[in-house]
């Protein structure tokens, strides 16, 4: 019966490898490459009517109806196709915004014209952004993020494989397989794999993992409990499956929230994420139940599966016991460290105001790339020979190549273009550059968006923990989500870090898993005390390795994105760096804690959900 089952694993992973293998050629060849990466020009339109109101400001969402942006958007499409650009794509979004990018194309002042005459449309055309993307730098980008996914992808494969040894290796088919399913997902939608999607790719397979790290841990607790290991992997399943829907819930909240409000910069990261979540279910819950159950559920035998040694099985359901780190009798000391830290967050930013990048405060920002290291003295000397006084300099890169300039005047194509050329007039014509700009009136609109966004995210996320749980440990979870964000916050200010619109994001995946990790720690606590287990600290050590592991994932990968992805990448895997390892300590020594004083001498600790044990 067991040689009978493995045949159908075998049949099973040899068809799927089979049809990866011969479908990846063709999913990559029809996957669309993002404008960052191929070089080429993105402008962002805010649309008004042909008559303006002076009761109508800009940027107001009701001045124009939908029938009208849809013209606009074929129009301007028609333009591009007349004008020979290749593939040119044109997204309307929000209420009245039009984006337009154009692959390989480089600034050329007719071609602009034309395309932002509002001649034969039906609305006025006012250019809020721009963005400009030498072919070489995307190259170079492209390979850096593509390298760093690479790495995190193999560490955390080799990860789970050592960890737990042959269930470590079906997870490690299972991760190929979502990483297949979400290119096949690319192709089908005619998505575009931008720098943000390859990022949100990369993190996903740590949040993936998540789930495989909390399924086999379940079932590694049951086996220990003294439980053949064909029932331990039933019980494992069953109760790990309800903990991973609500811990992705909140993320799937997060994420949808932040492609429905439509920023532009971050839709790709967003739709991402979501699928990230339905093919983590797919490939990481439902597949590695599968193939482990056709491997393990046949067997009524008491075998480790998880280590080399045999293991002498405990008795019990309170596998974790009650000895070990004191998380309770150390909650007020964490609180206090918390507020703390908080109060040190606040007192910083209204001290020195943050380092808004371009988006947020308005100007230009340029980037360039050069063949050899240079220092700041002389890129602020080769600027300023081009007679345009930049407000910030810096200079980056692993090789001191890189120069990020940051100008607090929008600058015009003529002035970018004088820029560039002194540049390659002194360093040779190898130099290639990036340049962003944006109106007063963008930045403000995006501000708003992105308040907005994180206020929905939580107000979201509030509602389903409240619904799941109660009112006790909705709080405690906000607690950890403010936690996390006021320690990122700090860290950027006390350093001067610059904050772009991929902060947004960060902030967002950050609120997420510190979610995720919260609902893991109350869920546990939820069914102890449905087993008159009134042990917090016991619920806490017996999640506590499970934290760990999971964190370790998602922090591979953001790690590797800041270490070897592109400059652009850093300051967002950093943030997400400190906000996990935040949310990790705030989920197991601060937000228990904060329950337990709100709960107080209630009897029914989790309200209605308590008597729920399943």
């Amino acid at each position: 019966m067991v040689c009978h089952r493995l045949k159908i694993v075998l049949v099973l992973v040899v068809a799927l490898l089979a049809t990866m293998i011969v479908t990846l050629p063709g999913i990559l060849d029809h996957i669309r490459i993002g404008l960052e990466f191929r070089g080429g020009t993105e402008m962002l339109f805010v649309a008004e009517p042909l008559t303006p109101s002076t009761s109508t400001p800009s940027f107001s969402p009701m001045a124009v109806s939908r029938d009208q942006l849809l013209e606009t958007a074929m129009i301007l499409g028609e333009r591009a196709n007349r004008l020979g650009v290749s593939e040119p794509q044109v997204n309307i979004l929000g209420a009245n915004q039009i984006r337009i990018q154009l692959a390989g194309l480089s600034p050329d002042d007719n071609l602009m014209a034309s395309l932002k005459d509002s001649r034969e449309l039906p609305v006025r055309l006012i250019e809020s952004y721009s963005e400009i993307v030498g072919g070489v730098l995307g190259q170079n980008d492209l390979k850096a993020t593509l390298i760093a996914g690479g790495i995190a992808i193999c560490l955390i494969c080799l990860f789970m494989a050592l960890t737990y040894r042959g269930p470590g290796l079906v997870a490690v088919f299972c991760i190929m397989t979502f990483l297949w399913l979400l290119l096949a997902a690319f192709s089908v939608l005619d998505a575009t794999l931008s720098l943000a999607a390859i990022v949100a790719g990369v993190l996903g397979i740590g949040i993936a993992s998540g789930a495989n790290i909390l399924l086999f841990e379940r079932t590694r607790e049951a086996f220990l409990a003294g439980q053949p290991i064909a029932q331990a992997w039933r019980n494992g399943f069953r109760r790990s499956l309800h903990t991973i829907l609500d811990a992705n819930a909140t993320v799937l909240i997060c994420a949808l929230v932040l492609l429905l409000v439509g920023i532009g910069p971050v839709t790709g990261f967003a739709l991402t994420t979501i699928l990230s979540i339905v093919f983590s279910l797919v490939a990481n819950v439902l597949l590695t139940w599968m193939l482990l159950t056709l491997c393990y559920g046949g067997r009524s035998d008491i075998r480790n599966v998880f280590e080399r040694t045999q293991v002498t099985a405990r008795s019990g359901k309170s596998y974790g016991g009650h000895a070990g780190f004191d998380y309770l009798g150390r909650g007020k000391l964490f609180i206090s460290a918390s507020v703390g830290m908080c109060l040190l967050g606040g007192i910083m930013v209204s001290a020195v105001p943050l380092n808004y990048d371009i988006e947020f405060k308005a100007g230009t920002a340029l980037d360039l790339q050069l063949a050899g290291p240079m220092t700041q003295e002389q890129a602020i000397s080769v600027i300023a020979a081009a007679g345009i006084p930049p407000a910030t300099v810096a200079i980056g890169g692993q090789r001191q190549n890189q120069i990020a300039a940051r100008f607090d005047d929008v600058l015009d194509t003529a002035a970018v273009d004088a820029v560039v050329k002194r540049f390659k007039a002194v360093y040779g014509p190898s130099v290639s550059f990036a340049e962003n700009t944006a109106d007063p009136a963008a930045a403000r609109h995006l501000a708003g968006q992105s308040i907005l966004v994180v206020l929905l995210a939580l107000a979201g996320t509030f509602l389903f923990i409240l619904v799941r749980f109660d009112w006790r440990v909705a709080v405690a979870s906000m607690a950890v989500v403010a936690n996390s964000v006021a320690f990122i916050i700090t860290v950027f200010a006390v350093f001067g870090l610059e904050i772009d619109i991929t902060f947004i994001a960060a902030i967002l995946i950050v609120i997420g898993y510190a979610l995720n990790e919260a609902i893991v720690v109350f869920d546990r606590i939820r069914e102890n005390l449905c087993d008159r287990q009134n042990v917090v600290n016991a619920s806490l050590r017996q999640v506590q390795r499970r934290s760990i592991y999971t964190v370790l994932t998602v922090l591979t990968g953001s790690t590797c994105l800041f270490l070897f992805g592109a400059e652009p990448l850093q300051m967002f895997s950093l943030a997400i760096f400190l906000g996990l390892i935040c949310a990790t300590y705030s989920s197991l020594c601060v937000a228990p804690k904060l329950w337990l004083t709100m709960r107080g001498g209630a009897k029914n600790a989790m309200g209605h959900q308590s008597t729920d044990c399943s």
